[in-house]
């Protein structure tokens, strides 16, 4: 089977097709990676903001405190400043903020689910472009609306439809799928794939960086409807951005016929149905998967910002800001740059490997946080998790090898529904652990996050273990036609 062209197109052009846009895609590699950038910086201002303006919501609507309402301003400055170090009332805001983040999180990727499994096959049928901008659109019509509710202090509900629209965009899988279909046309198989992947991750670490600082400083002096505001501009320059420089490395694109809702839902796992799209077997890619989905679990962003904003450690939004901003540079880029050294230095280490001491790392970073009493303790648990980015990025690496180049959009929808799964039943979970046993012990819920990494950990030792003691030292090159095809007459 032909995957590179047709009988009506000669051999030669599918042949020269690398060899003549490799200028271009080099290019197209630094765009995605300036995108990703923009696109963290436009989604983490307003989401560092979110859980802070639920619990200054909660905390200024509760019946234990029913002072006359505040300027936006003044609610965001005294949301942590009011800490109550008896913990009675606090305990309770802290509960209901844990409900209201749940609530969200099944509004935004309750919806995109459906939209994910579509947008997969969509990336590979019409293009990387054309979904990257059907994203970016919704995502600016998204903080339009929870911009608006929050300048005319709306009941939190209408901030749920801000949501609602930014699962029809489907949300940042849906940037993520077409980005990493483009990084997967744009590297070839090996370390080059791998450290892709992981700088990509790094860069979102970065952009991640520039907003937790700013955003910080930004709700303390000005209230929380200018991070939102800012959100949403930028959101409207990156979709013209996207639209002007662009250029889209799908070379066969289907265009012309029918879409069917009923083929694209075969299509997306088409990957694994026909053996032909892959180079190993079928149960490799769902033990990966697998992995991957028990790993990315647990759900803590909400939950580490109401941590952090009750007692005993009652953090104001700018050290909210600047922890999260130096432990995503620490996770982000120290993690790259170990993984960098690992592979200069030991050129034989397989990313399985790396991937474990990454699981160890992540799991030791819940237990030091659940036992966390003071701010020293919290510093080191970002300290020793400073491994954990690297299992996500690898794994979708070693799938991506696995898959033919014409099915990563359908992989990467594979992995981007189960990081959605992930979110929602992760977040159901721990926000009502959090809910439920915040009075008895308010770290608990990250013991029980420790434990997903580390069921994960022991799945991926036994299976690297008999992979590499059964594997084949040459494995099938799908992306090479002649390979491919060597039995069949030219």
């Amino acid at each position: 089977m032909d995957f590179r062209g047709n009988e009506n197109e000669p051999l030669l052009k599918v042949q020269q097709i690398p060899q003549q846009q490799r200028p271009k895609w080099i290019g197209t590699r630094v765009k995605v990676m300036t995108y990703a950038m923009i696109n963290t910086i436009a989604l983490l201002i307003a989401g560092s903001a979110q859980t802070q303006y639920i619990y200054a919501y909660v905390k200024q609507h509760d019946a234990t405190n029913n002072s006359t309402t505040k300027s936006n301003k003044s609610e965001s400055k005294n949301v942590s400043k009011t800490c109550d170090v008896n913990g009675t009332s606090d305990d309770k805001i802290q509960a209901i903020s844990a409900d209201w983040s749940w609530y969200i999180t099944l509004a935004e990727y309750g919806i995109a689910i459906p939209f994910i499994i579509f947008i997969g096959p969509m990336v590979d049928r019409i293009g990387r472009k054309p979904v990257l901008l059907w994203n970016l659109s919704l995502m600016t019509l998204s903080f339009a609306v929870k911009t608006l509710t929050i300048y005319f202090k709306l009941n939190l509900y209408y901030f749920l439809v801000g949501f609602a629209i930014e699962g029809l965009s489907g949300t940042f899988s849906t940037f993520s799928i077409a980005s990493c279909a483009l990084l997967a046309d744009t590297t070839s198989k090996g370390n080059d794939r791998t450290i892709v992947m992981v700088i990509y991750d790094a860069v979102i670490g970065l952009g991640a960086f520039i907003s937790f600082i700013g955003t910080g400083y930004l709700i303390e002096f000005t209230g929380f409807i200018y991070p939102f505001a800012i959100s949403g501009g930028i959101f409207f320059f990156f979709t013209i951005l996207v639209a002007i420089t662009l250029d889209d490395s799908l070379v066969h694109r289907e265009t012309t016929s029918r879409i069917q809702v009923s083929v694209f839902l075969g299509q997306i796992f088409s990957l694994c149905t026909k053996v032909e799209n892959i180079s190993r077997g079928v149960s490799y890619i769902l033990i990966y998967l697998l992995i991957f989905f028990i790993y990315n679990m647990p759900s803590s962003g909400s939950i580490t910002t109401i941590f952090t904003l009750s007692s005993p450690f009652c953090w104001s939004s700018e050290k909210i800001g600047w922890f999260s901003a130096v432990s995503s540079i620490v996770v982000f880029v120290g993690g790259t740059a170990i993984l960098k050294i690992l592979q200069t230095c030991f050129k034989n280490i397989k990313d399985e490997l790396v991937v474990i001491f990454g699981l160890l790392s992540s799991v030791a970073s819940y237990i030091i946080f659940g036992l966390s009493t003071t701010d020293h303790m919290i510093y080191e648990s970002a300290g020793v998790g400073i491994l954990k980015i690297l299992p996500t990025p690898l794994i979708k690496a070693i799938l991506s090898r696995a898959v033919h180049q014409d099915k990563q959009g359908a992989l990467f929808s594979n992995i981007y529904l189960l990081d959605t799964v992930c979110t929602i039943f992760g977040s159901t979970l721990f926000n009502n652990i959090y809910h439920h046993t915040v009075t008895l012990h308010k770290g608990f819920v990250f013991f029980v996050m420790a434990g997903f990494p580390f069921i994960a950990l022991v799945m991926m030792i036994f299976v690297t273990c008999k992979t590499y003691s059964t594997r084949d030292p040459v494995e099938l090159d799908i992306d090479n036609p002649q390979i491919q095809n060597s039995d069949t007459p030219s």
